[in-house]
């Protein structure tokens, strides 16, 4: 297969190095034009094997600096990823059920979440009330 240019293949390093590696698992040699590889050589592989190291080593840099802006927006106090299910208001509202000796199932069908969701947000709210 010959392509124009390598940036032709996908949107980043790491959807390019994945298409040539598939082209190559089903046998098909491929040849830039623009870069002047041809993955057929040594060398061509050689400059495979490159790409790859780089678009790991993009993949990497991606997820630090999302940790980073996770826990930078954490600082802040702000969410991050999915909203909660629960508002703070319906917790309560689960808090005092079960106070009241509701079963856990029951409370989770009144407030339309799972158990796991209402036990994790009353273990939540119970972690917050104990001291440090």
């Amino acid at each position: 297969m010959v392509v124009v240019a390598l940036d032709r293949l996908g949107r980043s390093l790491a959807g390019i190095v994945g298409t040539v590696e598939t082209l190559r698992e089903r046998g098909v040699m491929l040849r830039s034009l623009r870069e002047g590889i041809d993955y057929s050589t040594a060398v061509g592989r050689m400059v495979a094997g490159i790409f790859a190291s780089l678009a790991k080593y993009e993949r990497e840099l991606i997820h630090e600096r999302a940790a980073v802006a996770r826990e930078a927006a954490r600082a802040r106090g702000r969410h991050t990823g999915r909203p909660r299910a629960l508002t703070p208001d319906q917790v309560g509202i689960g808090r005092r059920m079960r106070e009241a000796g509701e079963s856990m199932p029951t409370i989770a069908a009144i407030l339309r979440v799972s158990r796991t969701t209402l036990y994790r947000a009353l273990g939540r709210e119970h972690d917050a009330a104990q001291p440090a």
